[in-house]
């Protein structure tokens, strides 16, 4: 891939957040039903500083482009519509509510409430809600889990995103420094109500049943993976 093209797919990537740009702030809380149904109310608050970047970063598209993309930034019905559309294409899923708000420190927070069938949306609905439609590259695994073992019922979230083959070149060296100051401020939090008494788990903090996971965006990119897991009485 050429430099302008990798300098410009970067770009991209930043733009839509597939990779969760640290200009976000992704609050998760779920509550999980015995049979792997439940519902989740996901918050995401754009920072002030996303917007100024994006806006910054425009400047390398071509002037329709520009302009598009400009007025999508700063409309949120689009990004509510898109978030729609993408819900409506994972099976099992129900929209509840979708609503958005401009808060006091100029960042704005969309609030996605759904109901689930299956544990397996828990692994694309952020992904969903975040990607480009029209983003052809890979998705990232992530496999959720909540499964007898023993007399226990275990819980597995488990993201890992896949080494890249071959040998790393300087540019794509420079997209990741730039990348990592992009995360710095990022942060995704979950907060799991489970239908079980919990017995074990790695969460940053418990109450009862309810258990909370606390990471900053900037460790999840530089480790490339995201475990979350609890043991629980059947």
């Amino acid at each position: 891939m050429s430099v302008k093209n990798k300098a410009f797919s970067f770009l991209i990537i930043i733009a839509i957040c597939f990779s969760l740009s640290s200009c976000i702030g992704v609050d998760r809380q779920i509550k999980l039903n015995k049979d792997g149904s439940g519902e989740e109310t996901m918050k995401i608050t754009f920072m002030k500083e996303f917007y100024g970047l994006m806006s910054s970063m425009s400047a390398m598209m071509d002037s329709a482009r520009q302009e598009s993309f400009l007025d999508s930034l700063y409309n949120d019905q689009i990004f509510i519509d898109k978030t729609k559309n993408g819900y409506d294409s994972i099976p099992g899923v129900k929209i509840i509510d979708i609503s958005s708000q401009r808060n006091a420190d100029s960042s704005s927070t969309f609030t996605i409430k759904y109901s689930f069938d299956n544990l397996d949306v828990l692994g694309s609905s952020l992904q969903k809600t975040l990607e480009d439609e029209n983003d052809n590259q890979d998705k990232i695994p992530t496999v959720v889990t909540m499964m007898p073992e023993g007399d226990n019922i275990v819980f597995h979230y488990d993201y890992e995103k896949p080494e890249e083959e071959g040998e790393i070149d300087s540019t794509e060296i420079a997209m990741k420094n730039s990348m990592m100051k992009i995360f710095e401020n990022g942060y995704i939090n979950f907060e799991i109500e489970f239908p079980y008494e919990v017995i074990s788990s790695n969460s940053t903090s418990a109450n009862g049943n309810i258990l909370k996971w606390d990471y900053p965006m900037k460790d999840i990119f530089m480790d490339s993976k995201l475990n979350l897991e609890a043991v629980m009485k059947k």
